[in-house]
């Protein structure tokens, strides 16, 4: 992502790597939903670019919706 550097691309990297860890589970769309807000909250710091990036990642994993 352009605007970030290498610390905060391994950050981003690693909560991608979160939300398809939280993909996999098998919990509730409810507890998915709670482990995903403050990965939302993390992505809406970094700018628009990556908040847009992610969130159309999680749109497609269908989490918490």
């Amino acid at each position: 992502m352009p605007g970030l550097n290498e610390a905060e691309t391994e950050e981003l990297k690693a909560k991608i790597d979160e939300l398809e860890q939280i993909n996999n589970e098998k919990i509730s769309k409810k507890k998915k939903w709670e482990k995903v807000k403050p990965i939302i909250s993390f992505v809406l710091d970094k700018g628009a670019d990556v908040a847009i990036t992610i969130m159309g990642l999680i749109l497609q994993m269908k989490l918490g919706i």
